[in-house]
């Protein structure tokens, strides 16, 4: 059995060629899901909840932004300062970015010099992606610090399934002066693969201030993303391979919302990544060792003198993963992880160093007591430098009540390291600061009806030791909590016609009862497909988000709907066209600042 965390094999960004036909977040209960556990496991049997966006799903919405295909998965919401390259915010059933880590093919992407680790989704193109999985709930126990509301693991296109070699290339151009281009060239061998990938993506933009408040001023993006990655089986049991990350951005914001906030503001970024491994497989055993470093550069020259700061983290890994098979179906897998953060920031007369390390071990059960009966039990023990040891873990069931139900549960424990800019950085730094500490609750059921599959479940997520910014960081006495409830209907017409539906309640509280900010209480989420005949295919999207405050001012209600038409010619490439907020709703999803107009993107992508 390959360890799942081998998946860190894949481009960042590239042009993508994919089918036409979208299956939004429909996929069959034995499919496998590869970031549930520290192997992979299928659908039906973990307890552990997991949305998927498939590749039809992104060809088929054709987003600039891969942050808004996120959006339409049930319990996910973002909230951004203006277009795209300006700061964006990822949601979990109301808990947000720094509550969730993101993997690129297994590199870990998030920023360790930002206010808060985390990854700002603001800046990621769709281009080259080509699946994502989002877990739900504490899953630090399976993936270190900051997995208190869950994670997000992206997947990259690959090279062709079979031997030979193949290229893709993609073209769009549209409103707001945008214009999108990649290819990639992936070759497969008897023994391996090479893939590289090259995009670019520049766009004009709109206003971040919102325009309706009398800002004119563009505020564009422009961004060069470059990969490399390969793998080659030496012998029958060893594997070697590589993989490197590289994104270069350059982007306009506005410094505050609303008039007078449209200041000519831009900042640079930088994102360079790199992973190496071995894996050595005996059939009933896997043995991995990988090493892994990434460096995040931020500057913003165009700020006023005395808060022209970079901003710079660094990251390095070393990595063990080994999986046992044993004789009774069940699986063990154990491993270490080796970590070292550094963070360095300036503005050119007051520089400050800091980094910390982390050591950890863990280990995971999957055991089948009953043929219908799956558990997992997970647990891990990690030491710090700076504030010594935290222990977390899982406990997974699933329950196959008949040939078509599942019925899943599982209770987990969190934590979030405090981020090195919060214990050492230029603003409000307390050195004093522990880490915040979870506790998550969910139990669901799903059931396939033919063509017709419904899924409902509730969740509650508890957080003590919240860090909060006042007049600096400091620990807040209680606990924090988000209670909800999701449910969702996915339905698969005879002419392969499909549409789906997702809505999700979310409660969320600082432990004094006041409401978290910009977390809505409604979210409902609605795609559709169907084919116009053999050659094309049309899609429409919903979003509808109500009863949110930003801070304790309330925000209008909004819905946004998106349309979509692929034509596929006859040597294979698609033709495609999107409109984006067909009906040219005007709202913010956070407060002062813009979200697009009616706009409007074609063009072309294919495989040669």
């Amino acid at each position: 059995m390959r360890p799942s965390s081998t998946l860190s094999l894949a481009a960042l960004c590239a042009g993508l060629a994919a089918t036409p036909l979208a299956a939004q977040n429909v996929f069959t209960l034995d499919e496998l899901v590869f970031s549930a556990s520290l192997t992979d496991v299928a659908r039906d049997r973990t307890g552990v909840r997991v949305s998927r966006l498939t590749a039809r799903d992104l060809a088929n919405g054709g987003r600039l932004q891969f942050s808004e295909f996120l959006e339409t998965l049930a319990g996910v919401n973002v909230t951004q300062s203006g277009p795209i390259g300006t700061s964006a915010t990822l949601r979990i059933r109301g808990l947000d970015s720094k509550y969730i880590p993101v993997r690129i093919n297994g590199i870990d992407v998030t920023d360790p010099s930002s206010t808060q680790t985390q990854f700002d989704f603001g800046k990621l193109t769709s281009s080259g992606i080509a699946s994502a999985e989002v877990l739900y709930g504490s899953q630090s126990a399976i993936l270190g610090s900051g997995a208190i509301g869950g994670a997000v693991n992206i997947t990259t296109v690959d090279a062709p399934d079979e031997i030979g070699s193949e290229i893709g290339y993609n073209l769009e151009v549209g409103s707001f002066e945008t214009m999108r281009t990649g290819l990639t060239y992936g070759t497969r061998f008897e023994r391996g693969f090479l893939a590289v990938s090259l995009s670019n993506t520049n766009t004009e933009g709109y206003s971040a201030a919102d325009e309706n408040a009398g800002n004119a001023e563009a505020d564009g993006f422009e961004s060069i993303d470059l990969s490399l990655r390969g793998e080659y089986q030496a012998t029958d049991t060893l594997t070697f391979g590589a993989s490197v990350l590289a994104q270069n951005a350059n982007f306009e914001f506005d410094a505050s919302g609303g008039v007078g906030g449209d200041a000519a503001r831009f900042s640079e970024y930088e994102l360079l990544a790199a992973r190496l491994f071995a894996l050595a497989d005996f059939g009933s055993s896997t043995h991995e060792f990988g090493i892994e470093a990434s460096r995040t550069t931020r500057t913003d020259p165009s700020a006023p003198a005395g808060r022209r700061f970079l901003f710079e983290g660094q990251r390095e890994k070393l990595t063990y993963l080994g999986v046992q098979s044993l004789d009774n179906g069940d699986t063990i897998s154990f491993g270490a992880e080796a970590m070292t953060e550094r963070y360095f920031s300036t503005d050119n007369t007051s520089p400050i160093h800091a980094d910390y390390e982390s050591n950890s071990v863990f280990t995971e059960w999957l055991t089948s007591p009953l043929t219908d009966l799956d558990i997992s039990i997970s647990a891990r023990l990690t030491d710090n430098s700076d504030y010594g040891s935290k222990t977390t873990g899982r406990v997974a069931i699933a329950w196959q009540a008949g040939p078509s139900s599942l019925l899943r549960a599982s209770l987990s424990t969190g934590f979030r390291a405090p981020s090195l800019n919060e214990l050492y950085g230029p603003f409000g730094a307390n050195a004093a600061l522990q880490p915040e500490t979870s506790q998550s609750a969910e139990i669901g059921f799903e059931h396939v009806m033919g063509r017709v599959t419904f899924e409902a479940g509730l969740f509650q997520t508890r957080i003590t030791d919240l860090i909060q910014y006042t007049t600096g960081y400091n620990q807040v006495p209680g606990t924090s909590r988000t209670d909800g409830y999701q449910l969702g209907l996915s339905y698969i017409f005879l002419n392969d016609a499909e549409i789906d539906l997702n809505y999700t309640s979310t409660d969320a509280r600082a432990a004094d009862g006041a409401r978290l900010a910009r977390v809505p209480r409604h979210d409902v989420s609605l795609s559709a497909s169907t084919p116009l005949g053999q050659r094309t295919t049309a899609g429409l999207s919903l979003q509808s988000v109500s009863d949110r405050l930003d801070t304790t001012t309330p925000l209008e209600d909004y819905t946004v709907l998106n349309a979509n038409l692929t034509y596929t010619l006859a040597n294979g490439a698609d033709l495609f066209m999107r409109i984006d907020n067909l009906t040219d709703e005007q709202y913010q999803t956070t407060r002062g600042y813009g979200a697009s107009d009616r706009a409007f993107y074609i063009g072309v992508r294919g495989t040669f």
